[in-house]
């Protein structure tokens, strides 16, 4: 009887002790969190923001066209442009990305938006999209940099880097803004 006793209770602290670890574990499970997409970050919105404004204020000082004559009057105000671009791709590029399809349907997502307003299409394939954009900006002031003061920039030429400009920041504010979604 006693071993009887002693086996119903053994059985008991068995269920037991099963139950619990169920339970433990699916609180655990549940608890993670699982990164399907980058994480949004309002300080990368914040900075493409002030970093687009002073592209858009260097770009303005060279709408009328300028002359190689006084390229040393922009010259600090390039490097310096430059130099933000860089630092914000790069804090953009260390933000880690997830391969999956959560992040596909974001820049699919971001893709209708850049359509409809008659724009170029982020790739599916890009690690960071708004990196990759940001990487075009860049191109381009490093081009019109070297433009200015090889030869000047003509009001034309000015033109079309402001559209090339624009369209790779609206890239990047796109999809980053898709990303608090």
């Amino acid at each position: 009887m006693k071993n009887l006793k002693s086996t119903r209770l053994n059985s008991k602290k068995k269920t037991v002790f099963v139950t619990i670890s169920f339970l433990s574990t699916l609180l655990i499970a549940t608890s993670c969190a699982v990164s399907l997409a980058p994480r949004f970050d309002q300080g990368i919105i914040d900075n493409l923001s002030t970093t687009s404004i002073e592209v858009f204020q260097l770009l303005s000082e060279v709408s009328e066209g300028t002359t190689n004559s006084d390229f040393d009057k922009r010259e600090e105000q390039y490097n310096e442009v430059i130099g933000k671009l860089n630092a914000l791709a790069l804090q953009i590029n260390a933000r880690p990305v997830p391969d999956n399809k959560t992040v596909d349907k974001i820049i699919s997502k971001a893709n209708s938006s850049l359509q409809k307003k008659g724009s170029t299409l982020i790739s599916v394939n890009e690690t960071a999209p708004s990196a990759k954009a940001l990487k075009n900006v860049t191109a381009n002031v490093t081009k019109m940099k070297q433009t200015d003061k090889l030869q000047g920039i003509t009001a034309t030429e000015a033109l079309a880097f402001k559209n090339n400009i624009e369209l790779f920041f609206d890239q990047a504010l796109t999809y980053e803004r898709f990303l608090n979604k």
